[in-house]
């Protein structure tokens, strides 16, 4: 468990969970009775219900972390792309790297180490297609022997049964596949390598590896996003992860971005769904929002690039998130929160957009797409009014 103090709030972490709690006001004050007396109530038998409480929970580190000055980075999440090489070709990749990049474990390890200092809660191990890298089970091993969880996204592509346990036996905590729909001509519109996905997910199932499955929603598979959802569930997927469309080089983003109609239809199917956790990325805060009819977390809600989470692309430069183009070099992880140029304008705001954003009611626990801002309009922050949900 880790346990940090940030802005008066209270943030813990479960590792074997990957469950995080932020904890202010009467919330921290009940989780600091807790660990002062141990007696159970109602709100702490819910942490554990939840999975933010284990046995393994040490009240001395929650009366700790009340005793000293606070943290000073807000940073929960560290997400790496270990290299730049994959052998697929999705229509809707966004990256469009033209050279193979990969980074050294040596240089990863040194990251890892000053998150570990930094009190960064998980390491999300991304690419390129980071299967490929040949030194993929030393990194996930690196994280294992740290307080921080190691999680992968991948195509599946190159996942064999003895690799899989070699990742397990490393400590590899969580696995994504990426996977758009589980009718395969539907699916190849938009990613390549549906059998390599498959076939991740059914050696994933004979395991107890905790695995769920990433669907870009798009006009193209929509209609079968309740079949890609049975079939996550027959699987014993943990979760399905709704993440937002994103502009592609290789195509006309409008084509296969969703209408109004098609958002609320999709918000409607996953008013249906039950049996598995659908995870709704922060990228797509409009539909979190309208899901819970405005009713959401500022602290937790919006899009959280450059807030909860940051990026660091394979040739060490550091992004908001992987999926932004802008990038900016920095000595470290803490100069480059502390002192990266692009990021200092988004902490410095109370919201990451601007003017179109900036006059819709939303906007203080929404922050729409900087991604896609940044694709279209050539401007991160400059935000839209052409949103379902806007008014």
């Amino acid at each position: 468990m880790q346990v940090k103090l940030y802005n008066e709030k209270l943030y813990l972490f479960e590792k074997s969970t990957g469950m995080t709690g932020v904890f202010s006001n009467k919330e921290k004050e009940m989780l600091v009775e807790y660990a002062k007396d141990g007696v159970k109530t109602p709100f702490i038998d819910r942490l554990y219900h939840l999975g933010i409480l284990t046995k393994a929970f040490h009240p001395n580190e929650v009366i700790k972390a009340l005793e000293k000055e606070q943290d000073y980075l807000r940073l929960d999440a560290l997400h790496i792309d270990i290299t730049t090489a994959c052998p697929l070709t999705c229509p809707q990749c966004y990256k469009g790297d033209t050279n193979v990049l990969e980074m050294s474990l040596k240089v990863f390890q040194s990251y890892i180490d000053e998150a570990q200092k930094l009190k960064i809660f998980q390491i999300a191990i991304g690419g390129g297609e980071p299967l490929v890298h040949p030194q993929i089970v030393d990194f996930v091993e690196y994280i294992s022997k740290t307080e921080m969880s190691a999680t992968m996204t991948t195509s599946g592509y190159g996942l064999s049964q003895e690799l899989l346990d070699k990742l397990i036996k490393a400590g590899l905590n969580h696995m994504q596949i990426s996977l758009n729909s589980i009718v395969q001509l539907v699916n190849e519109k938009s990613r390549d390598g549906f059998h390599h996905a498959v076939h991740a997910i059914q050696i994933l199932r004979r395991t107890d590896l905790s695995f769920g499955i990433n669907m870009v929603i798009r006009k193209d598979n929509l209609d079968t996003f309740l079949e890609t959802v049975e079939y996550a569930k027959r699987m014993g997927a943990e979760n399905i992860n709704l993440l937002r469309y994103k502009p592609s080089p290789a195509e006309v983003y409008k084509d296969y971005a969703l209408s109004s109609d098609e958002f609320y239809q999709l918000a409607e199917w996953i008013k249906q769904v039950k049996g598995i956790k659908v995870k709704v990325d922060s990228a797509y805060s409009n539909l979190l929002i309208y899901l819970n009819n405005g009713r959401v977390n500022k602290e937790r809600s919006g899009c959280m690039a450059g807030k909860s989470f940051i990026a660091i692309h394979a040739d060490g430069s550091f992004k908001p998130c992987s999926h932004i183009k802008m990038k900016e070099r920095a000595n470290s992880i803490y100069e480059y929160y502390t002192e990266g140029k692009f990021i200092q304008s988004l902490k410095n705001k109370v919201y990451h957009v601007e003017r179109l954003c900036y006059t819709c009611g939303y906007i203080d626990v929404c922050g729409g797409c900087m991604a896609i801002y940044e694709a279209l309009f050539k401007d991160a922050k400059s935000g839209t009014i052409e949103c379902p949900i806007y008014k």
